[in-house]
């Protein structure tokens, strides 16, 4: 047998003990060479482009530059007594060894994600609980699944995976999630009964007789597919009872970071053009669906909530404004998912110290710059 597995390098004095494989395809090449019948592949469409963002600004950062993708192709990998590792969710095989590819590990105080040397998963001690489960159990942890745009992008589109290619299941292992409202509401949406969830835990290791566990999103780097898949199981269940205004602000004043600190300004400056004030924390996810899928404009802040950009018409119009020193591509690459009208703005560094993370910090919207955005974009206040 060619075993590709290999010991991390660690400063730990017990070093690793359980061995690895960086990728699905090192695990199949050390039990089975050739390996087809272990994973199915899953074709995610042809060439996207990205176009620049409209924005007033006089320079652009390097993310949201204009670029063409060929996404990676996915798989939904079938490993034979697997197992499920640890809060997060790690993929070990039936020995015990992690494969690093399918198990990403963030850390929240340096905010990035760890290396393989670093994963918790080479440096474990044996789990105090066990669980078996009988039959197949498809596996969507990710580490970052507590956080709506994640949960949408990095979670569901997998299980829209196995639904595509008829993968049955008998149990689904997810992350715990403190904010249950959206995952039950989002899973009735794709089909699963929230009584075929087993949650992973600290100090649990589980056993399934098969684990089918699809590949991950960012590694294909979010493919128009997975927007477009949200769409066919989420936009149906819209909630059309809302009463959705055509123009909305989306505010962050109830999020515990990346606030704006003049948003009462701002939402002055924008009443004449008709915009209106929503706090997505007090609507469920359908009626969220049937807000963005309705609405004809949208300003708001980088926030997860723009996630539901997934489900706007084509040439929806969007402004989003960014931390001057936080910038991430995520919802203009959503918005050229779709075709929407898109539009960026930097906010004002608040002065706080350059060694904390910009992600967490308050900002401000200069209101000069904000009628610059609107103009470019083409709108006009509304006379009552």
């Amino acid at each position: 047998m060619n075993e590709m597995c290999g010991n991390a390098k660690s400063t730990d004095t017990n070093p690793n003990k359980y061995g690895f494989y960086r990728d699905i395809w090192e695990w199949i090449a050390s039990v089975s060479p050739g390996g087809d019948e272990m994973v199915s592949p899953f074709h995610f469409g042809g060439v996207a482009k990205f176009e620049a963002p409209k924005t007033p600004e006089t320079e652009i950062h390097r993310y949201l530059m204009p670029y063409t993708l060929h996404p990676e192709g996915g798989y939904v990998a079938c490993i034979p007594n697997g197992r499920v590792w640890g809060s997060t969710g790690s993929i070990l095989t039936s020995d015990g060894k992690l494969i690093f590819e399918l198990s990403p590990e963030y850390d929240g105080q340096q905010n990035r994600m760890l290396t393989l040397e670093e994963h918790p998963a080479l440096h474990r001690r044996k789990a105090q609980e066990h669980q078996h489960l009988e039959g197949t159990a498809a596996v969507l942890t990710f580490c970052g699944s507590h956080n709506y745009f994640h949960w949408l992008y990095d979670v569901l589109p997998r299980l829209g995976m196995l639904r595509v290619l008829n993968i049955p299941f008998q149990s689904l292992v997810m992350n715990p999630n403190p904010h249950g409202s959206f995952v039950k509401e989002t899973l009735c949406m794709f089909g699963v009964s929230e009584s075929s969830v087993i949650r992973t835990e600290d100090d649990l290791e589980i056993q399934a007789d098969r684990l089918v566990v699809p590949s991950l999103m960012m590694n294909s780097h979010y493919p128009p597919w997975a927007t477009a898949i949200l769409r066919t199981f989420m936009l149906p269940g819209c909630d059309t009872t809302l009463h959705s205004p055509d123009r909305i602000f989306i505010s962050r004043s109830k999020a515990s970071a990346r606030r704006i600190t003049n948003e009462d300004e701002v939402i002055r400056h924008l009443e004449p053009y008709g915009f209106t004030p929503v706090c997505l924390e007090d609507l469920t996810v359908a009626q969220q669906v049937q807000l963005f899928s309705s609405s004809k404009a949208i300003v708001s802040p980088h926030g997860a909530g723009l996630a539901n950009l997934a489900f706007c018409m084509e040439g929806t119009l969007v402004v989003e404004i960014f931390h001057t020193r936080h910038v991430v591509p995520t919802y203009w690459m959503i918005s050229n998912h779709n075709k929407l009208d898109y539009y960026m703005m930097y906010g004002q560094d608040a002065g706080t110290t350059q060694d904390r993370f910009p992600g967490l910090e308050d900002f401000s919207v200069d209101l000069d710059r904000l009628e610059q955005t609107l103009r470019l974009a083409g709108l006009k206040t509304q006379h009552t």
